[in-house]
Parts: C-alpha cells; structure tokens; sequence
C-alpha cells in the first residue's frame, strides 16, 4: 500500500477518509493494530525517495500531507529560521492555521532545545548537521500521541534530506548566476564575431558577385546563352544574400547586448507586438514601475521569461486573450503572463516536464531562481525576479494535492 500511495501520489485525489479506510481495511486483513499499520505504510512513503527527491517545496508539501492523512493528529505544520525571517511557517496541514501555541513550541525547538511539548502540543526538531534546521509541529490527543511522535521522527529525517537539498541549492545560486552571466557574454561575444567576421565577408562576396555579374552580362550580350549564365549568376546571389540573411537573424537571436541597450518596456511591447501579428490574438501590456536600475541579467531574463511565456500560449493554450503584466516594487520585480486557456498544475507540470526534457518552463523557473537577491542598479535594497509561474502558484498550491488534496481539512 505505502508502494502504491508513493508511486501513485501525482495522480490521485484520495482523502484523508479515503486513506483512512485503506488502513483500516488493511489492518483487517492482515489482523494488526490499526496503528501498527499507520505507522508502517507512513514510515514507508515517508522515505520514499520518489517523493524526497521531488523539488523541495512539493516534498515539504508531500511529507507533511502524508503525515497529517496516516498519524490522526488535529493539524501539523513546519516551521522554519532565517535571517530575513525571524520564523516562519513554511506550510500546514489541518482545520485551522497554526496559533500562538505553535508558533511558541516552534521558536523554543529552533533555539536548541530538543523535542518540545505544552499540553497536547508537540514540536519535533528537523536536524541538519545536528543542529535545528526546521520544527515540526502537532497537535495530537494522548491515544494517538505515540503515533505522532515516533511517526514525526521519520518525516523529521526525510524533511532533513530535503532541506538539505534545498540548502544546495540556494549556495549553488550565486555560482550558476555567474555561470548564466558568463553564458550571455559569450552569446554577445559570438554574435559581434559574426558581425564583424563572416557577414563582413559575404557583404563584400555579395558585392563581388554583383560586379561580375555586371561584368560577365557586358561581355555575354551578343553570345546566345549569356541570358542563361546571367541568369546563373543572379541564383548565386540570391542564395548569397540568402545566407547573409541567415547569418543576421543568428546574430539577433544572441542580441543580449542590444536587449540591454533598449528600455525593457520597449523590448516587451515588441514581443507583444510580434505575438499579435503572428496569431492575432490580443494581448493587454501593462507596465508599472520604474525599470531603468535593472541589472542587464534581469532585463534578459525577464524578457526570455515572457517570450517562453508567449511562445507557450500560442502552442499550447488554445487562448483567445491574453495579459502581460511587469510591475517594478521596492523589492522585486513581478512579471505575470495569463490567458483564458485551458491551464495547467505547475507543480506537477515542472517535475513532467524535467523528466521528459521539456525545459521551457523548468527554464522560466530557473531563470527566476538565479535572479533572488541580485543587487540592483547600486540601490542599497536588494531586487529579485519573480517567475510568471509564481502568480498562479497559490492556485496551484497543489503540487501534491491529487493524492492528498482534500488533507487540509478533516473528512
């Protein structure tokens, strides 16, 4: 069962009372304790590394679901410490948010004091490098208590192996920011090359061509197949300019420089306009903020992210309207693209779409991620993108949601 509940968990919407009944049924037939069974088929999925090594925010979603659906406890959440974020609960899983209690047992965990509990409230620490990285939280009555506890051991041992993960992640940022800023330098590099190399070259060969071509038709206009050798010599140069149109469009398509030299708002009403004429569909841009302090990777990067946003929607939305939407805040900067098409589950589409090496949304996302916390035009706050993807994400809460959906709320 807790083989089927892993491999199964992006594509069904069983609920809490669902699970329930599995586990009771299970217990029946096998003649074991109720929680005996619980505890096995959580301890089970709870280490399923299908789930672990899923991106961190739906594995953090996925194991506190499944916690909360197999230890019967009132509600669960995770909280978690930084510097920016004095405590913050990262999600929850029950009736109602987690209150005061819970936010007290969680910072009194955080600070180092082990496993905590006030009344039929427990905080279980999540260690990394043995050290309180984040605090599990719950509320369960005393018949269900022992459960809970040897049940938020293991969903404290994977959340560390995903945090973990996370925290990889997060220290590579700076690292692949440079990796990406040093990839378009070398885009921009190679199509001033091409610029100044190759096209000089079939510019100068075109206009060789052409002299000769003067020439030869001086010398062949008495002769009876001079009109087909002229004729000849006009192929030669079409497919000349032919290349030299090739070798243009090349050097466009790496115009990281030029993107940078023109205003943002200008560069996205050209994608915009560009959109409109080749489906017709209309499109509402709107533009807020002032953008002139963007670092050049954020001006790429938010420009790319509403091309694959576009390009996306032509290909797959069957939409009939479209809005763009680029807001510049103190802090970050939010770029929205949205139609009335068919729609899709983020989660679930970025982890398909990875493993299929469909990677025009893996790369908006990640393109979002390498941006968080650069500095800005010199401004003493930071700014940080924020992917398209992120405007539909509360909607989409549900990376996880169609096995554990319906968990949030008792059956």
């Amino acid at each position: 069962m807790a083989d089927v509940l892993g491999r199964l968990a992006l594509d069904h919407a069983w609920t809490r009372s669902d699970i329930g009944k599995l586990v009771d049924t299970l217990a029946h037939i096998t003649r074991l304790p109720g929680d005996v069974v619980r505890s096995e088929i959580h301890a089970r999925v709870a280490r399923d590394p299908r789930i672990i090594q899923l991106s961190p925010a739906v594995a953090v979603e996925a194991e506190v679901k499944v916690f909360y659906a197999l230890t019967q406890v009132e509600h669960v959440s995770l909280w978690t410490k930084s510097v920016p974020e004095p405590l913050r609960c990262v999600f929850h899983a029950g009736p109602a948010k987690p209150g005061r209690r819970a936010r007290l047992i969680a910072r009194t965990v955080l600070d180092g004091a082990g496993a905590e509990r006030s009344g039929c409230a427990y905080g279980t620490p999540v260690l990394r490098w043995q050290r309180p990285d984040a605090a599990l939280v719950f509320e369960a009555r005393d018949e269900h208590a022992q459960l809970a506890l040897d049940a938020s051991r293991e969903t404290a041992a994977a959340l560390a192996l995903v945090l973990e993960r996370e925290a990889l992640l997060v220290r590579s940022a700076a690292r692949e920011r440079a990796l990406v800023e040093a990839g378009e330098r070398l885009l921009a590099r190679l199509g001033f090359d091409l610029h100044d190399g190759p096209i000089q070259d079939v510019a100068v060969l075109a206009g060789d061509l052409h002299l000769f071509r003067a020439q030869l038709e001086d010398v062949l206009a008495s002769a009876a197949s001079g009109a087909a050798l002229v004729g000849r010599v006009d192929d030669l140069e079409a497919r000349v300019y032919a290349v030299d149109r090739t070798l243009r469009q090349l050097v466009h398509s790496f115009e990281s420089p030029t993107v940078t030299r023109r205003p943002l708002d200008e560069s996205l009403r050209r994608e915009v306009e560009a959109f409109q004429a080749q489906t017709e569909i209309p499109v509402d841009l709107v533009l807020r903020g002032d953008f002139g302090n963007l670092t050049d990777s954020q001006r790429i990067a938010l420009i790319r992210i509403v091309q694959e946003s576009l390009t996306n929607i032509r290909e797959h939305s069957d939409g009939t309207k479209v809005s763009v939407s680029v807001t510049s805040g103190p802090s970050e900067i939010a770029a929205e693209v949205s139609d009335n098409g068919r729609g899709f589950d983020v989660e679930r589409t970025l982890v398909r779409a990875a493993r299929g090496g469909r990677l025009g949304l893996v790369g908006m996302s990640e393109r979002a991620r390498l941006h968080v916390g650069v500095r800005s035009g010199g401004r003493s706050a930071q700014r940080r993108l924020t992917a398209p993807l992120a405007s539909i994400e509360e909607k989409a809460r549900s990376g996880f949601e169609p096995l554990y959906g319906a968990l949030q709320a008792p059956a």
